[in-house]
């Protein structure tokens, strides 16, 4: 009965209610930043909600026809970046139920696979407390045999050495040998029905030892299925990362674009606000010489006509009721028929002051239209300056969500990397047992 012994099915044991526990003191943490992240992500998507309907309303303001087209185009491109955005969070949402759900059926394996070694070591402590009685039995018997046995050859000795003597003892002898035969035999049946116990309780032993054995492989069977769900879970995140990426570096590059083409038009129509404001201080030295042309010759005008008669004198009533005076920029010029004169004599090139006088065909209404191109420019510029602006902020906002949806995938591969190192862990401990 000695010589069956088990195979030292569990000789080392490390204690899994510590790696239990400590799986337990890192779920929260790990729900908490989840929860913490889809709180982020919502906010996130609010804002770019907020931001959206902002620059819908910037966009109803402008007035072209051709800013509309591109705006609209902008609009188009931003609803699908929200919607990819959004499907995107879906799948991430998703794909964290799913680690969730593993990790919970992780610790449902281990505390089964810590419930079913607890099971075992018990009956192996059973085990070996039958085999310690077993032993002590079977001591016990064999010093009885021997002990008998001793009393046996020195009641053989006696009779040998009395078997002339004491032939009247040799009766009691032989009863006395009777019974220690009977009572060997006694013993003899009792250790058979001990032993018969002993086999039986080893069988049974064995055969739920073998049970143990076969849910111990089926959890292996569950953790490598585990194991191989975890591995494609993490070569579709490696994807979508990946195409996310793609997306949003096409995305930054298109918006750096645009910016540097809004850039160069703000140049542009800065450099055309300069050329218009040249043109109409220009405009306006050659209109202050031509009002002081206009007076030179109104007085040499109004000096001829006193020479003449009173009916030229009502003529040229008559003539300067048609003339009118007109400011600009805080100096008077005059126009009508005199006003008509000016221009005669400007296109004449009369020189005033020793210096020729440009043509000059214009009006104030030129130099109003003038006024307003210069105004529309600026304003032109500045609405561009704006855009220019607000695509900056947007491009920033975009390098902000690809900042974080790079940091997420790499807490996502850290959490999948810790997934896995805790069920080779696991397996590695239920191999060695």
């Amino acid at each position: 009965m000695d010589g069956l012994r088990l195979p030292p099915v569990i000789e080392e044991v490390m204690d899994p209610a510590d790696d239990i526990c400590d799986l337990k003191v890192e779920r929260p943490g790990i729900v908490d930043m989840l929860t913490a992240k889809e709180r982020e992500s919502l906010e996130e998507n609010d804002e770019k909600e907020e931001k959206e309907k902002e620059v819908e309303v910037g966009n109803g303001e402008k007035g072209q026809q051709e800013e509309q087209g591109e705006e609209k185009e902008v609009k188009v491109e931003e609803e699908e970046e929200v919607e990819g955005g959004m499907l995107e969070e879906d799948d991430l949402e998703e794909l964290r139920s799913q680690v969730l759900q593993l990790v919970l059926e992780l610790e449902e394996a281990r505390e089964v696979s810590q419930q079913h070694e607890e099971s075992f070591i018990e009956l192996q402590g059973l085990l070996e407390d039958e085999r310690l009685a077993s032993a002590h039995q079977a001591e016990s018997f064999t010093r009885q045999i021997q002990r008998l046995q001793a009393q046996l050859h020195s009641v053989q000795e006696e009779m040998d050495s009395l078997v002339e003597e004491k032939e009247s003892e040799l009766g009691e002898v032989q009863e006395e040998l009777r019974s220690a035969q009977e009572e060997v035999l006694v013993l003899q049946h009792a250790g058979e029905e001990a032993a018969a116990e002993r086999e039986n309780d080893i069988a049974s032993l064995q055969e739920e030892l073998c049970r143990l054995r076969a849910e111990l492989q089926r959890l292996r069977t569950t953790a490598q299925e585990y194991e191989l769900e975890i591995t494609t879970l993490r070569a579709e995140i490696s994807l979508k990362s990946m195409r996310r990426e793609g997306e949003t570096d096409g995305e930054v590059s298109q918006l750096t674009a645009e910016c540097h083409t809004i850039s160069d038009e703000c140049q542009t129509l800065k450099d055309e606000n300069k050329q218009l404001s040249h043109k109409l201080q220009q405009l306006q030295q050659q209109r202050a010489g031509s009002n002081d042309v206009y007076l030179a010759l109104r007085g040499e005008w109004d000096e001829d006509q006193k020479d003449e008669g009173v009916g030229q004198d009502e003529e040229s009533v008559k003539a300067g009721g048609y003339m009118t005076l007109s400011q600009t920029q805080g100096g008077q010029t005059q126009t009508g028929q005199g006003g008509r004169l000016v221009d005669a004599s400007i296109q004449k090139n009369i020189s005033f002051d020793g210096k020729p006088i440009t043509n000059w065909n214009g009006g104030p209404s030129e130099v109003f239209s003038l006024r307003d191109q210069l105004r529309l420019a600026e304003e032109r510029a500045s609405q561009v300056q704006r855009q220019c602006e607000g695509l900056k902020g947007e491009l920033a906002e975009l390098q902000g969500l690809f900042d974080f949806s790079q940091k997420e995938r790499v807490e996502l591969e850290q959490e999948l990397r810790h997934c896995m190192v805790e069920l080779e862990r696991l397996g590695g401990r239920k191999s060695q047992e």
